[in-house]
């Protein structure tokens, strides 16, 4: 028979309460880390609040100026921003209009617009959905913008108008 005094039975109890609780921390920490969506949704959101935001609202909005490779840079991944930059400069040497001859944003060359409804599904760790609702004018507007993770943050991959078609489809066939 085993005699334990009571140093060796607190040491016991402890040991055993301190791996318990290890395991529980890591546990947890295991689930926060696993759900990375609604971190992802929150920043994917407030990029695209940064857009659709006070350049676009009210009688006199302007929108977001994107005439340059850097300012496209901010808003596309890369390729999308190169493709519009090149078909810009290549239209400007025609003298002519590019694919894009309105706002990416709100799919129109002129816009009233009160306010938008965003939201944002996560895909997986770096591809999200947001939709964006508005009134433009009066007339009900849907546009869907894919989303995609990148080093700086979020970009733009494409834009859906619905019916008005999609921004990477205007420079498929160059």
């Amino acid at each position: 028979m085993i005699a334990l005094n009571d140093a060796a039975v607190y040491k016991a109890v402890s040991t055993r309460k301190a791996a318990v609780s290890q395991w529980a921390i890591s546990i947890g920490l295991f689930f926060l880390m696993s759900v990375p969506a609604f971190a992802q949704d929150k920043s994917a959101e407030m990029f695209l609040r940064s857009i659709y935001g006070k350049a676009y609202l009210g009688k006199d909005a302007k929108g977001l100026d994107f005439s340059t490779r850097a300012q496209l840079n901010r808003y596309f991944v890369p390729e999308l921003a190169r493709q519009i930059d090149a078909d810009g400069v290549a239209a400007a040497k025609r003298g002519e209009v590019g694919e894009l001859d309105g706002d990416p944003f709100v799919g129109a060359q002129d816009w009233q617009i009160a306010s938008f409804d965003i939201s944002v599904q996560a895909v997986d760790a770096s591809t999200a959905t947001g939709t964006i609702k508005f009134s433009n004018a009066g007339t009900p507007a849907k546009i869907v913008v894919t989303l995609k993770r990148l080093k700086p943050g979020w970009r733009i991959q494409d834009i859906d108008w619905g019916e008005g078609g999609k921004l990477s489809a205007l420079f498929r066939t160059h």
